[in-house]
């Protein structure tokens, strides 16, 4: 017997049917209609919740597991912080703000014509600044142009 891995639709299937259902909130009880394509988007949103409430369970539940074991051994406050952010996946970063002095020497080409009434000063000049090593902005400004 051959298998494959083809989904047969049953041929009574219908997206589209009406479906009424139970819904107990509390002390309320009700009774609404959708279509069949809605239940399965509730039913595979409802899926994925669980699955991520279980992972979160696990986290807690391993957490709950060191926390005793740091206690005891009186394990520093980085040692701790370091282990909570693996169980839980989290990439804690702090923003430092720097500033950077750069010296940038150039030559630009100026027609005859024009230096009797050329300005250094007038040059629009960019800088681009990025790190392979780590994330960060920028801005730059150039406060002063002259000449050699």
């Amino acid at each position: 017997m051959e298998t494959t891995n083809e989904i047969v639709v049953p041929e009574h299937y219908n997206a589209n049917q009406l479906v009424t259902y139970k819904v107990i909130e509390g002390d309320s009880v009700t009774f609404p209609t959708i279509k069949v394509n809605e239940l399965e988007y509730t039913l595979d949103r409802a899926r994925s919740k669980e699955k991520q409430l279980s992972e979160l369970r696990l986290q807690v539940s391993n957490l709950e597991d060191k926390l005793a074991g740091w206690i005891e051994n009186e394990e520093d406050a980085t040692t701790i912080v370091s282990e909570i952010c693996d169980i839980f996946g989290f990439n804690p970063t702090r923003e430092i703000e720097f500033e950077a002095t750069v010296r940038i020497t150039g030559t630009v080409d100026v027609p005859l014509a024009s230096i009797a009434d050329f300005d250094i000063q007038d040059v629009d000049l960019s800088i681009d600044v990025s790190s392979w090593s780590h994330n960060i902005e920028t801005d730059s400004e150039i406060e002063y142009l002259n000449t050699v």
